[in-house]
């Protein structure tokens, strides 16, 4: 029987098999997650309060709350609005994620409060704008957004 490999179990032949390079890989193996944290010295002092994220959520988890006070009426609507719901929580889970890899503060740095957070400098890509600037940018469209919808639900309920 030549044709059957001859198999020798010494210790020093049991070697790994060299790894085999795969043709595509779609989504690279980042590994280590740690190495992909940034340590950013200044950024808890010059960043976007965590504060002002988690009303972020709140506003379009408000808005979510009243898509499904409102509308929810048959099971139609209930599957379009589980979809919406999925999907919001993916987008806000992509941002959390986003958060979580991005710049973090050095080691010992404090986190300004909320109040200074709002009277304190923003860097943005451009420049610099205040905290009170950088919140009504990110609350302002979604706090519409949300007060919108309550009004299209009153009106749609009512009629």
């Amino acid at each position: 029987m030549a044709t059957q490999p001859i198999y020798d179990l010494a210790t020093e032949t049991l070697v790994a098999p060299k790894p085999v390079r795969r043709h595509l890989a779609i989504v690279p193996d980042a590994g280590n997650y740690d190495e992909l944290e940034r340590t950013a010295p200044g950024i808890a002092s010059r960043g976007v309060h965590p504060a002002t994220l988690g009303l972020l959520v709140g506003v379009y988890a408000a808005m979510l709350l009243t898509f499904w006070t409102f509308f929810a009426r048959d099971a139609a609507t209930a599957l379009v609005l589980t979809v919406v719901s999925v999907f919001m929580i993916l987008y806000f889970g992509l941002i959390a994620g986003g958060i979580v890899l991005s710049d973090t503060p050095a080691p010992g740095e404090p986190l300004r409060s909320f109040s200074e957070f709002i009277k304190g400098p923003v860097d943005i890509l451009t420049g610099t704008i205040t905290g009170r600037e950088a919140a009504i940018q990110m609350l302002f469209l979604p706090a519409c957004m949300a007060v919108l919808a309550t009004i299209i639900g009153i009106i749609a309920r009512v009629s």
